[in-house]
């Protein structure tokens, strides 16, 4: 059997279909990759948080308060009383009370003292009373290890 085309006609292309499939693709994904990348880029940046980030409320303060006095009284980390008293500012946003927090816990972590080290976790409370977890965080549930000594 031959095949006869008219003057003019051409044959007919069947891969185009498929081309414009692949495209469609390729196309939707590229955007699935950028939005997911552009989704981590944003909620890592601190201007994110600024609308996220709750105020400290009076029992949060009383106790960073009482974490100041115990820090100045030891005299091993002036740095962090430094910060917890830039975090006490009531004039300062709650994510810079959280930077501040974050930057005094450091300090604390690094005085190798246990006592501090203490503080250093109730500053850590206080910090995730701050800024609530992600969704994502809250929503899968964890085993937790548990320790039993003989």
């Amino acid at each position: 059997m031959i095949l006869s085309f008219s003057e003019g006609a051409e044959p007919r292309r069947l891969g185009w279909q498929r081309r414009v499939v692949v495209i469609a693709l390729g196309a939707i994904l590229a955007t699935m990759a950028c939005g997911i990348v552009g989704i981590a880029f944003v909620q890592s940046t601190p201007w994110y948080s600024y609308g996220t980030d709750r105020a400290l409320d009076r029992a949060s303060r009383a106790h960073i308060e009482a974490i100041r006095h115990e820090v100045d009284a030891s005299g091993m980390a002036p740095k962090a009383v430094t910060w917890l008293d830039a975090a006490l500012d009531p004039q300062v946003d709650p994510t810079t009370v959280r930077t501040y927090l974050l930057a005094a816990q450091e300090k604390l972590r690094a005085s190798d003292d246990p006592v501090l080290a203490g503080a250093a976790q109730e500053l850590q409370a206080i910090i995730h009373a701050i800024r609530p977890a992600p969704l994502w965080e809250t929503s899968i549930l964890r085993p937790v290890p548990t320790l039993e000594w003989p």
